[in-house]
């Protein structure tokens, strides 16, 4: 109710405004311009144009207060708001408020400037003023003890900031506000200011304060300008450039260029055809000199005149606007907080607003919008707006132009009415029953009659009478269209056709297709749009048919093409495609953060080169080819720690620790109302080589080791930075790794020559070992060719041939020397296989049984699962034990002896040998000294060598058999082992 009351009042200031302005240009037309008057009727119309517009920002969104002064944009982009609760700096996404909390001297802030060097200069009456920088409030009081300031003229020039009140000028200087001049009480102040230029030092003015005087350096005038009306009612004034000061009323002002002298005067009667304006200011807004007050916001070009005007609705009550960086206008108000509106929303029209349009389009090469309870309403061109045309209190249903009878329809729920020759006429079709239009809610023309559907089907309409002739039941027809001489019918089960007096369902070779049909649309002489409810839209020549990517599960009220170009209205605003390579390809979506006044959208159409749609809050006519301004400005480290330590440009160094986390918090500046995720990419060197992409805004490095760091940020062409060092603890020094890197190269050394001694001494190790294993092997040798066997051997052969036996001498000898022929050929081998170490032994004990004279019998038994011939034995290795056994064992004893040789399998690569005799055992053979006992010292270093060379494990042991017999007994056991490398 408040809204409509304030329309209401603002409707009728308007009128009385526009016809007096009417009146004024008729009777005394030389009193006011035709500008004016066209003003007033651009007002009027767009009135309602603008509640959909504006975003507005108060309490609500974060704001401190309602009441807002100024507002200023710095370099890099933030928006600073005054207001009487703090000063808030806003991102587009957070607002940081300050306060007396942070250092404010008052919350009252009600004046603000941004410099070149990123300071924000806050104003207010106080007795401490100072700036913002790195969101470090910093505040100075006067050098006079105790000055309350008043700065209400104020001027900033680059980055120096002039405080000035009615008689007052200050200049920051050491952290001091410095006294640069004071007029006395009484003087005439109206315009007198100080300057900061080379050559004009202040200006004057009289007591009847009609004339501005310049004053040089030594205080003489060099110039002067009448004042009339102007200087009594000033407003502001100020330097706002090195070069420009100005003066500004309610009903114009003046900028006088400090170089050359020249002085310009406007008034806002001519440059805005507004008779005043109250709360005018100008700045310097990024690098431009823009102009603000009551209603409006411009940009002044070179000669000072306002361009670029927007005039601001008066129902938002609005005192300043800025427009910023991207075009976007902000607009302060007392009561109602902050106003936005993009630049895209700024050369939008909208018609028709609060009412429902459920449908428009072309009929007869006019623009029809079927308006809901108040009618069909037809676009005037000439004043780009909708006026009434055909009234209509019911439901509207279709406007058709069939072209065969050059007329038109125009179909609601109670009546159909024609026009031909701009005449009107209405036909009879009222139910008597019902009293509703129930023969035709749309028109088509096919083999030279009129159909139209109704609630339950089709009829068939004679042309000339308008009497249906036929009817063809069909519930639930949305749409019919004649497509190549085809008669489509949509319906809410699919796709149907007319023909041969029946409807039938049309089938695709592709897909079964039953979805609702609300509209058909005509995009080629081969292909048509199927636009559906809740399912999207579709694209079928009428053989098969395929989704139209993007548009899934959206409902979809109408489509329209144009130079292949698509465009749907849908319930989550306007989809467009364009055609690539004989495809439909998604472009955007418009919606309302584009400037529609509803998402839902009923229809739409081409008109020129503008979109002009209609949605259940009114039609919006924007451009066609509408850009997406970016409203995106920065990208920045809103936070950077080293363990809870902030990273700055003065304390950048940090002492090692360990598991020390670095965080990043990253924001940025963008004011697009369609907020979302902003993808940037970041690396930090020189950890990171490439770039990684990321939404997240907060970066997490853990555990980072001591060097200097540099991570990076960027998106869309904007870039961040922040470097910071992590300094070695003394033993991660560069000197300390030198140290350490030394004493590990002479570590390594020391070890490398101990390996180096130690594998010299292994192989020269080796060297004396295989020379005293053949030393042993020699002495092996000679012990088994002891002298006395040799001896006893050749006494032997004596004593066969003595006896005259040279039978038995013969063969000795042939054995014997068989046998001392194999010990010198075997002598050569390291290892030899043991089917020739059982021949050998058996050899040399046949010669002993010869030589014993029967006294002597042997037993060799050999195990069947040991493979003789592959199975390897050190050369020599069982005579000596064999040999003892005979001479040491059976040569003592008085009776017959035996020895016995098992040779057993114990697995693969390993068997037992065991020696066996029946002789007087150990004790009586240990007693005895002979040379032949002393081949068992041999045995054991052969041993001791065999098992070191890692070729062989050899376990050998004896035992006494019977210890407590005269025949004691010996066994003697072996354990090899051929090891495998």
């Amino acid at each position: 109710m408040k809204h409509e009351k304030r329309h209401t009042i603002i409707i009728l200031i308007l009128l009385w405004r526009f016809f007096s302005e009417l009146y004024i240009l008729f009777k005394k037309p030389k009193r006011v311009t035709k500008k004016k008057y066209l003003l007033y009727a651009f007002l009027f119309a767009c009135t309602f144009s603008y509640g959909q517009q504006f975003t507005n920002y108060s309490t609500k969104n974060g704001l401190p207060s309602n009441h807002i002064y100024k507002i200023a944009q710095d370099e890099k982009g933030f928006l600073w708001i005054a207001t009487d609760k703090g000063l808030v700096k806003y991102n587009g996404n957070d607002m940081r408020i300050f306060t007396t909390k942070d250092g404010l001297a008052t919350n009252d802030v009600w004046e603000v400037f941004t410099t070149p060097n990123g300071k924000l200069w806050y104003l207010s009456k106080s007795s401490k003023l100072g700036y913002i920088e790195n969101d470090s409030v910093y505040a100075f009081e006067s050098e006079l003890k105790g000055e309350i300031f008043n700065p209400i003229y104020s001027s900033q020039v680059g980055n120096k900031m002039f405080l000035t009140s009615s008689n007052t000028f200050h200049v920051l200087k050491n952290e001091k506000w410095k006294l640069l001049m004071k007029y006395r009480l009484g003087d005439s102040i109206a315009a007198n200011s100080f300057i900061d230029h080379p050559t004009i030092s202040s200006f004057k003015t009289t007591e009847l304060l009609d004339s501005v005087f310049v004053q040089d350096k030594n205080n003489k005038t060099i110039k002067s300008y009448g004042f009339k009306d102007v200087l009594n009612r000033i407003h502001k004034r100020g330097q706002i450039t090195d070069s420009l000061f100005y003066w500004v009323n309610d009903k114009q002002y003046s900028i006088l260029n400090l170089n050359t002298l020249e002085i310009h005067n406007r008034n806002f009667k001519d440059e805005l055809a507004l008779e005043q304006s109250k709360h005018v200011r100008i700045n310097i807004v990024n690098s431009k000199i823009q102009i603000s007050g009551n209603g409006f916001v411009g940009v002044l070009d070179e000669n000072f005149h306002i361009k670029n005007t927007y005039y601001i609705p008066e129902h938002l009550k609005a005192h300043f606007a800025l427009i910023d960086k991207t075009g976007s206008i902000w607009i302060s108000t007392f009561t109602d907080g902050v106003y936005h509106l993009p630049i895209e929303k700024q050369n939008i029209k909208y018609c028709l607003t609060g009412e429902k349009v459920n449908s428009i389009g072309k009929v007869n090469d006019n623009i029809i919008a079927h308006v809901f309870n108040k009618g069909f309403y037809k676009f005037n061109q000439s004043k780009n707006e909708f006026s009434p045309f055909i009234d209509e209190e019911e439901y509207l249903f279709n406007a058709t132009y069939i072209e065969e009878l050059d007329t038109e329809f125009y179909m609601s729920k109670r009546h159909i009415k024609t026009v031909k020759n701009k005449v009107i006429l209405d036909l009879d079709v009222q139910d008597p029953v019902y009293f509703m239009n129930d023969k035709a809610r749309q028109l088509v023309y096919y083999n030279d009659y009129l159909f139209g559907h109704f609630s339950v089907g089709i009829n068939k309409i004679n042309p000339e009478k308008f009497s249906v002739e036929n009817e063809y039941l069909q519930s639930g027809i949305n749409e019919l269209l004649i497509f190549n001489d085809r008669f489509l019918v949509a319906t809410s089960s699919g796709l149907k056709e007319f023909k041969d007096e029946m409807i039938s369902s049309i089938q695709f070779d592709n897909n079964e297709f039953n979805q609702s049909i609300l509209s058909i649309t005509k995009i080629s002489d081969t292909e048509i749009l199927l636009n559906t409810d809740g399912f999207g839209t579709y694209i079928t020549d009428l053989k098969t048919i395929k989704q139209l990517p993007k548009s899934e599960f959206l409902i979809v009220n109408n489509a329209y093409l144009e130079n292949n170009t698509i465009w749907l209205a849908t319930e989550s605003g306007v989809l467009k495609y364009t055609k690539e390579n004989d495809t439909f390809v998604f472009q955007l979506l418009l919606d309302k953060y584009n400037g529609l006044p509803s998402n839902s959208v009923n229809n739409m159409l081409v008109y020129e080169e503008k979109l002009m749609i209609g949605t259940n809050n009114g039609v919006a006519i924007l451009p066609k080819n509408q850009k997406h301004t970016s409203q995106l400005l920065d990208v920045y480290f809103e936070e950077a720690l080293f363990d809870n330590q902030p990273i700055t440009t003065r304390n950048s160094v940090f002492q090692y620790e360990d598991n020390s986390s670095v965080n990043f918090k990253i924001s940025n500046i963008d004011y697009s109302e369609r907020q979302k995720n902003l993808s940037y990419n970041y690396k930090l060197e020189p950890i990171h080589k490439d770039w990684t992409q990321t939404t997240i805004n907060n970066l997490n490095f853990n555990n980072l080791q001591p060097d200097s760091y540099t991570l990076f940020i960027e998106t869309q062409g904007f870039t961040d930075q922040v470097s910071f060092t992590i300094q070695p603890l003394w033993w991660q020094k560069f000197w300390f790794k030198v140290v350490l890197v030394l004493f590990g190269i002479f570590l390594v050394v020391l070890i490398s020559r101990h390996f180096v001694r130690r594998s010299q001494f292994k192989k020269h190790q080796k060297i004396f070992e295989d020379k005293r294993l053949s030393e042993l092997q020699l002495k092996a040798l000679r012990s088994q060719m002891n002298p006395h066997f040799v001896f006893n051997s050749l006494s032997a052969i004596q004593y066969y041939i003595g006896e005259n036996d040279f039978e038995k001498s013969e063969l000795y000898l042939v054995k014997f020397s068989k046998l001392i022929r194999q010990f010198f050929e075997l002598s050569k081998e390291n290892e030899i296989s043991l089917e020739t170490e059982v021949s050998l032994l058996q050899n040399y004990l046949e010669i002993e049984k010869l030589r014993f004279k029967e006294k002597l019998d042997f037993t060799i038994h050999v195990d069947s699962d040991l493979d003789t011939k592959n199975t390897k034995i050190p050369t020599m290795l069982l005579q000596p034990i064999v040999e003892n056994a005979v001479n040491h064992g059976v040569f003592n004893k008085l009776e017959n002896g035996l020895v016995t040789l098992n040779f057993i399998d114990i697995e693969q690569h390993t068997f037992k040998v065991e020696i066996i005799d029946d002789g007087v055992g150990f004790a009586n053979t240990n007693n005895r000294q002979s040379e032949d006992v002393k081949s068992s010292n041999v045995l054991h270093d052969r041993l001791h060598f065999l098992n070191y060379s890692e070729k062989w494990e050899i376990d050998y042991k004896t035992e006494e058999l019977n210890p407590n017999s005269v025949d004691k007994g010996n066994k003697s056991v072996f354990i090899i082992t051929k090891k495998q490398k």
